[in-house]
């Protein structure tokens, strides 16, 4: 029915097709997930990229443990984006005015946003016809009934704010939004087909009404912290409903704490008045764990519980649910080997009798409760099994300074720094070690590397010069090789300012020449060439058995050219074999200082391995991995170094040792599965993302 003759009903089953687009918001992306959460694992296990196997899992991982925030949160999302798409705001879609005005990021965002919505628009292209040609023939969507706010790139736009809105890493923001469009298709698809039926039988007349999903479930209750109060405590302000009051007496804190802050930690159940109550449960735990095994969460509940109540100042509060909630991540974090996660758990009685003197002291990265945790979870991850050689000296010394924290009746962050200070002491011998090494094998990489860039601009220069066009393979990977290397060598340790260092420069044309036909016969004998590329390759330390073989494969090269010129022409002979080349090359004496894994190398005429063929390396120092060594066995080593122009990467293992190889070395390895990322950021900095994330989804179930 035209809306001349009814003209209310269209618009108002318009306007309610729209509020229940909203409101089925939840269910909608609670059916999405459900269906990302079921196929993206079986995705990931059939990618045969490593890395992005490793990212899309953990963009799973935190995709899970985030489900009913991004459901509740949902509707409103698109009800923000539905009255943008009314009011016909189009400035977050991608067009061709605004490209010079956008970022690398932002533009790679909107690229991001067109192709999921794309994606989604072809899943559901046949309902949302129908949809469209209804809104089109009752003329509710204005001239054109494809630019309406129930349109796929409106529901991507929605899932874009979300993301934004979600404590997540930009690679996992990423993951989400190219996986979930697809996994939301099926829903919106029957969505559209529901609306397009209601929309043509309201119109008309009497129909029966819209299905509506189901109402989401009430959200829980049982709120431990949110992230506006979390955001107070960090910046050392109380929540704003406290922030005008005055100092009270302890009775009329007390009450302020329970009425102010009874929505942010779960109520507690006994009361103790005084700190000597606290320190005999603290004792307590100790036996009670001796006497009970397998019972210490009850203890250590206790113990929470006993300090709650002698919390005076909101921030107390919120500090020991900070800390409780950042032990937990910790405790669950299947980096850490179990007896670390249970070191870290029996932590926690100090840790939180520490946040009742210094509640932010999480926040602070140098506090030496901080660093205590950050160092040994860190150094942890050296091992990946207890029975690794090393692990038990390692673990024996952490419970001995869990042992003395626990016992000790001192307050503050002094215990702490002493408890750091003596695993310091007895890590040292060790890191004595590996720091003299590391020391040695970063000053070899360095002048490796600075040496190789300028090696590969003067092989770049040379074969650009006139006279290397016509001469063969074989002189010309010489030349741009180790004679580049010579060449960059000599000039990087002069210090006389000679136009060419060393005479080498000076040693290429005579080369090029004697290797060429029409110019060999000219240049005579050929012993000063021969003692000038002896002396230039010794120069470098260059193996003396590939110096032989260079020698003699030049020495055939020019043989052929003079029985050439002398009208003696014959096939080339069999040459030497020529040494294998990589495109870095170390010095035995800087491969020997850094533990250089050297290249798959190739002959010299062999495609090389094409940058797109390989898999992106994204390591940071500090990051972990897992190498395969000889014998098919696992090792844990640490990024520990990169160069300045990212070329050459050196690990480090729990003994000392190095490991030091080249970015494309490092991606080979990725790609044949020899090397896998264990952890790429700090332990406590994930458990804190973590407790930040957790304030977050208690923040959309309890707007405030």
């Amino acid at each position: 029915m035209s809306g001349a003759s009814h003209p209310s009903t269209p618009q108002a089953a318009y306007r309610a097709c729209i509020k229940d687009a909203a409101a089925d918001g939840g269910a909608l992306m609670r059916a999405t997930l459900e269906r990302a959460l079921e196929d993206l694992p079986r995705h990931a296990a059939g990618l045969p990229d490593v890395v992005e196997r490793n990212l899309l899992l953990e963009a799973v991982a935190v995709l899970r443990e985030q489900r009913h925030a991004l459901a509740a949160a949902f509707p409103t999302a698109l009800l923000a984006e539905f009255a943008q798409a009314i009011a016909g705001d189009r400035a977050s879609t991608l067009n061709f005015d605004a490209l010079p005005l956008l970022g690398d990021e932002q533009l790679q965002e909107n690229v991001d946003l067109m192709r999921a919505a794309q994606k989604l628009h072809d899943l559901v292209q046949r309902p949302l016809s129908e949809l469209e040609a209804v809104l089109g023939a009752t003329q509710l969507a204005g001239a054109s009934g494809q630019r309406h706010p129930l349109r796929p790139e409106v529901y991507v736009r929605s899932l874009v704010r979300l993301a934004r809105q979600s404590p997540v890493s930009a690679s996992v923001r990423r993951r989400w939004l190219r996986h979930l469009p697809p996994a939301m298709g099926p829903e919106l698809a029957r969505s559209y087909a529901v609306w397009a039926a209601a929309l043509q039988t309201q119109c008309v007349g009497a129909t029966p009404p819209v299905p509506r999903a189901a109402p989401a479930a009430p959200a829980d209750q049982a709120i431990q912290l949110t992230i506006r109060e979390l955001r107070k405590l960090l910046a050392g302000e109380p929540p704003p409903s406290l922030a005008a009051a005055p100092p009270e007496t302890e009775t009329e804190t007390e009450t302020e704490t329970e009425t102010g802050f009874a929505h942010t930690v779960p109520a507690a159940l006994q009361v103790l008045h005084d700190m000597r109550q606290v320190d005999q449960v603290l004792q307590h735990l100790r036996q009670r764990q001796a006497a009970v095994p397998g019972r210490p969460a009850d203890s250590r509940a206790l113990f929470r519980e006993a300090l709650r109540r002698e919390a005076k100042r909101p921030a107390q509060v919120l500090g020991l649910e900070v800390v409780h909630l950042m032990v937990e991540n910790l405790a669950r974090d299947v980096r850490l080997l179990p007896p670390v996660q249970e070191a870290v758990r029996d932590l926690e009685p100090a840790l939180l009798r520490l946040a009742l003197e210094d509640p932010r002291f999480f926040s602070d990265r140098m506090h030496p409760a901080r660093q205590l945790l950050e160092q040994v979870t860190e150094r942890s991850l050296g091992w990946g099994a207890v029975d690794a050689p090393g692990f038990r000296e390692f673990i024996d010394g952490l419970q001995q300074a869990v042992e003395a924290l626990l016992e000790t009746r001192a307050t503050g962050a002094q215990p702490f720094e002493v408890a750091l200070d003596t695993l310091r002491e007895a890590w040292s011998d060790a890191q004595r070690r590996g720091r003299r090494g590391r020391e040695r094998a970063v000053r070899a990489l360095l002048r490796a590397e600075q040496r190789n860039l300028l090696a590969e601009r003067i092989a770049a220069q040379l074969r650009e010069r006139p006279e290397a066009r016509a001469v063969p393979d074989e002189a010309l990977a010489f030349l741009c090789g180790p004679w580049a290397q010579v060449m960059a060598q000599a000039r990087l340790t002069d210090e006389s300012g000679a136009e060419d260092p060393g005479g080498y420069a000076a040693v290429v044309p005579l080369l090029l020449w004697s290797v060429q036909p029409r110019l060999a016969a000219r240049l005579g004998g050929q012993e000063a060439l021969d003692e000038a590329l002896a002396a230039g390759l010794a120069s470098i330390d260059h193996p003396p058995a590939d110096t032989q073989r260079w020698q003699a494969v030049l020495r055939q090269l020019r043989g052929v050219a003079v029985g050439l010129a002398s009208g003696m022409g014959a096939a080339l002979p069999a040459l030497a074999p020529v040494p294998l080349r990589s495109p870095t090359w170390l010095a035995p004496g800087e491969a020997n200082d850094s533990g250089f894994v050297p290249e798959q190398v190739l002959p010299f005429g062999a495609a090389p391995w094409e940058p797109d063929t390989l898999p992106p390396v994204d390591l940071e120092p500090g990051a972990w991995v897992e190498l395969l060594a000889e014998g098919a066995e696992w090792a844990r080593w640490q990024l520990s170094w990169a160069s300045p122009y990212g070329v050459l990467f050196m690990f480090t293992h729990a003994s000392g040792a190095s490991r030091s190889m080249t970015r494309r070395r490092l991606q080979q390895m990725l790609a044949e599965g020899a090397l896998r990322l264990v952890s790429t950021r700090a332990v406590v900095d994930g458990a804190l993302d973590a407790v930040a994330r957790e304030a977050w989804r208690n923040s959309l179930q309890h707007p405030e």
